[in-house]
């Protein structure tokens, strides 16, 4: 078996590793953006028998000969043990939480799980390196547009909202990205997050849609998150807002999917953590506390977060901007937002849909380091200091990690520098 690998980032590494792994020949590697390897254009398809396509790379834009097409997370799947079970979590917010709290449960509930795929090590290095029992998958549309003979032991897509424009024309064409999932899952074993985004699909009734107002499936009262044959006493559950209830819902159901769960189980909820950047509370100093979203890459995941907290927030938010209308923020601005503060190359096209409309004191600046210092000068004593950019970090940063960590470390400097210890 000869292989061709488009693209070396992150997958096209990852897919590497687990072909030595298996001491399968080659791959042979084409970039465009890397000069020691050839551009993908000069690839001959008919001398490989695979081609493995990164998930930015659109096959039918290249002609690459469909029976050819393969994908890392493909080829990692098919090097599997037969008896290791698949769960697999997409959606535009939250898959990332989704994945991380699935995997902390079937941890502490004795699992051999471990996290992977569009988030932290990709699912073909995870395979490499060990064999596990439980693989918990985060997949992005992307990843998902190249599947062919996948399968999964469960699956859920926590949201659809608008995202990926500038790769898919219009929503509709993003939605069933996201949903031709569900070809590699029995129907029984999915879980999607009752909206109206699904209505122009014909999505099978055998599917259990997860009610987000929480009166049906699952039921809340009380603090008790209610199942039918498993509950559990969410009042020590540490990840704040309403989504993050729901984040757990999806994760809980997806735990017993693969490991089966009974009764009260509110001992796997107390230890729960968040991960990095989404939401994340780091620091905090004479009453003012900072939380660091560097994840927001779109305005309904800045929504969410400010739907979280309860007001008195000084929020921050730039970067380079999406594909996206940002319009319907504004009322959520001026209800919970005290002063607005726009960054980076997004900052005067955000003013532009925000000026309008927003009642609240705005500040632009030219980059984050500016945002940062004027936040901490700005804030008092009850104030939340919000990074939610709602934009992509690539005007300035690698990635929203890097963006992150930049905000985190600018801020303690600042509060150790003025002997304010977070």
């Amino acid at each position: 078996m000869r292989y061709a690998l488009l693209g070396y980032g992150v997958s096209g590494r990852g897919a590497e590793k687990l072909l030595k792994s298996k001491n399968i020949h080659g791959p042979d590697i084409f970039d465009d953006t890397i000069q020691s390897y050839p551009s993908v254009s000069s690839c001959d398809f008919e001398r490989y028998d695979k081609v493995i396509v990164s998930p930015g790379i659109t096959p039918d834009k290249i002609n690459i000969p469909a029976n050819k097409v393969t994908s890392e997370v493909e080829i990692a799947y098919e090097t599997l043990l037969p008896d290791a079970k698949i769960v697999g979590i997409t959606g535009t917010n939250g898959k990332s939480t989704i994945t991380y709290l699935t995997w902390q449960i079937l941890k502490q509930l004795g699992a051999d799980a471990v996290y992977c795929g569009n988030i932290g090590r990709t699912f073909s290095e995870v395979v490499a390196e060990n064999n596990y029992n439980i693989y918990v998958v985060e997949l992005s549309s992307y990843q998902i547009d190249l599947l062919k003979n996948f399968r999964m032991d469960a699956f859920c897509i926590c949201n659809v909202t608008p995202d990926h424009l500038d790769r898919y024309r219009d929503m509709k064409r993003y939605t069933a990205s996201k949903l031709a999932a569900l070809k590699f899952v029995d129907a029984e074993k999915s879980y999607l997050l009752k909206s109206t985004v699904f209505e122009d699909f014909n999505i099978s009734k055998s599917i259990n849609f997860i009610d987000p107002e929480l009166k049906k499936f699952p039921v809340i009262k009380n603090n008790i998150l209610d199942f039918g044959r498993f509950y559990a006493d969410i009042g020590s559950y540490s990840l704040p807002g309403r989504h993050n209830i729901l984040n757990l819902a999806f994760a809980m159901c997806l735990a017993d999917e693969v490991y089966g769960l009974k009764g009260d189980v509110s001992s796997v909820v107390f230890s729960l953590q968040s991960l990095e950047h989404r939401c994340e509370k780091f620091a905090e100093s004479k009453e003012v506390q900072y939380i660091n979203d560097s994840k927001s890459t779109n305005p309904e995941s800045t929504m969410t977060a400010l739907n979280a907290l309860n007001g008195n927030v000084i929020l921050l938010m730039g970067g380079r901007i999406k594909n996206a209308d940002y319009t319907g923020m504004t009322k959520l601005i001026n209800k919970l937002v005290k002063k607005l503060i726009l960054f980076g190359e997004a900052a005067d096209s955000l003013n532009r849909q925000f000026e309008a409309n927003v009642d609240v004191e705005t500040q632009i600046c030219a980059g984050l380091a500016e945002a940062v210092d004027y936040a901490l000068l700005s804030a008092e004593a009850g104030d939340t200091v919000l990074l939610s950019p709602g934009c992509s970090s690539f005007d300035c940063f690698s990635n929203f990690e890097e963006r992150g960590k930049y905000f985190k470390d600018a801020v303690n400097k600042k509060l150790k520098g003025c002997g304010l210890n977070a």
